[in-house]
């Protein structure tokens, strides 16, 4: 078990206190103060998100599951499998023929000659005993389908938006966290051409400086870049134009967790969404065997009709067939083979689908597991030791026994070090997202309330305490700070 407790805020603050020290270090700190950064060379870039809304992921997985062209063509899908029933267990519609009948030409003999008739008659097929009712049942399986088919794509898309949110914030973050680092260096530069001006330095402390400037100014522009497109993405999960902002994301909490593998898997396979697609496409294809070994029955045609001869007395007749299966061997034999074949697909597809589940399960548990213990190790161990080493090397560096690149080198060490605590934040909620898809339920990575109409997993199934292959974590947000 691991429980993470320190919080980036310290990481912050002795980050600040950092770029504090360095200001006694310049011997020409006024003229840097009189004299200030530009912004393309050390300032800060402009942030477009300064004075827009937090973004929710609450509001967010709200406005997907109201706008999402997918889920809404899954449900519009449902709306026309709920109109088969009613046409599948119809009769077909009947048929209305009128005779006429002379005999010799061109003269009417209608009346006179006793085959000469005009008549109206009616044909209606009949299915056999039974046929109508399972080619209902047919149609009804599909409606089962559809809807299992909603949840799937409802589901899926919970999860896609959550990932997108979580990866946003991280690459909000990690803007936040480079911009602050090349502030930092910015005040290293000032203090290496101070030093350089007075004899104290050299150049090259200089020139070493702007080029770390200039690459965390790539690296910005790529973030920059990478949010936008996270934007874009998210924008179409909410069925919105893709040049909608989005807004930086509202803190989110790691959740205290005491996840079991076991636990987890019984949930997957009693209530993925997956499984129960598939499972429904079974009983569907179950019903379509069904019915294809009652289409090897007789169907029958009453007929009935009404003749007319003139002065002759009416007539009426009354008639019944029966279709002949003759070709049973190549049509109806046929269809039944084809139907249990395809009963035998759909049963291997779920076998798969449980097995694929299963997978990702597994996979999503170990690599919160994974991200659990990167995000103590990197809080609690390597940030704090390479804080301290930074430190070390700026006091070193202020009474000359350290030299400028050992200090930039600590910085940039520092930077990689906080990027990847941000990154295995992000990457633990999204694995939270991946498992929640699986097991029906809120697991801490999106708000309990867009689960409410999702089937809740059965009593009892929380791991106890400890168990063996648990995993936990105190409450950290998504920006770092413990709750």
């Amino acid at each position: 078990m691991i429980i993470v407790s320190s919080t980036r805020r310290s990481v912050r603050f002795a980050a600040l206190v950092a770029a504090c020290l360095l200001l006694p270090l310049a011997q020409g700190a006024s003229l840097a103060l009189a004299n200030p950064p530009s912004a393309g060379r050390g300032g800060s870039l402009p942030s477009r998100t300064q004075s827009q809304a937090k973004a929710s992921l609450e509001a967010l997985i709200t406005t997907a599951l109201s706008a999402n062209p997918e889920l809404a063509a899954a449900r519009s899908r449902l709306a026309a499998a709920r109109q088969r029933p009613a046409q599948a267990h119809a009769l077909p519609d009947p048929s209305l023929e009128l005779v006429v009948r002379n005999v010799g030409f061109p003269e009417s003999t209608i009346g006179s000659e006793m085959m000469s008739i005009t008549g109206i008659g009616f044909t209606q097929a009949l299915p056999a005993a039974g046929k109508r009712p399972l080619r209902r049942a047919v149609a009804e399986q599909g409606i089962d389908v559809a809807a299992a088919r909603i949840e799937s794509v409802r589901r899926r898309l919970i999860r896609d938006v959550a990932t997108a949110f979580y990866e946003l914030a991280f690459v909000t973050e990690a803007i936040r966290v480079v911009d602050e680092t090349k502030r930092l260096l910015t005040d290293l530069e000032v203090t290496a051409e101070s030093r350089y001006a007075v004899g104290d330095g050299i150049q090259q402390d200089v020139l070493k400086a702007q080029v770390e400037i200039s690459v965390l100014l790539n690296r910005l522009i790529q973030l920059l870049q990478q949010r936008s497109s996270i934007e874009t993405h998210i924008n179409r999960l909410l069925g919105r134009s893709p040049s909608d902002t989005v807004g930086d994301p509202e803190s989110e909490t790691l959740p205290q967790l005491d996840l079991d593998l076991d636990a987890l898997q019984r949930a997957a396979a009693s209530f993925s969404a997956v499984l129960t697609v598939r499972s429904e496409q079974i009983e569907h294809q179950l019903a379509t065997v069904e019915l294809a070994r009652k289409e090897t029955k007789p169907d029958f045609v009453l007929g009935g009709s009404w003749i007319h001869r003139g002065a002759l007395p009416d007539m009426w007749q009354l008639n019944l067939a029966i279709t002949l299966p003759i070709r049973k061997q190549q049509r109806q034999n046929r269809a039944i083979e084809e139907s249990l074949q395809e009963l035998g697909a759909r049963r291997h597809e779920r076998a798969d689908a449980g097995l694929a589940v299963a997978e990702r399960v597994r996979d999503s548990y170990l690599q919160v597991n994974r991200s659990v213990q990167l995000i103590a190790l990197f809080r609690d161990g390597i940030i704090p030791q390479a804080l301290l080493s930074l430190e070390s090397a700026m006091a070193g560096y202020s009474v000359g026994k350290v030299d400028f690149l050992t200090v930039l080198n600590n910085v940039i060490t520092l930077l990689t070090y906080r990027l990847e605590l941000e990154r295995q934040t992000a990457s633990a909620m999204a694995s939270l997202a991946e498992l929640e898809e699986h097991v029906g339920r809120t697991l801490g990575a999106t708000p309990g309330s867009v689960w409410q109409d999702t089937q809740p997993p059965p009593a009892g199934e929380p791991a106890p305490p400890d168990a063996s292959g648990s995993v936990a974590v105190n409450a950290i947000s998504s920006n770092g700070e413990n709750r």
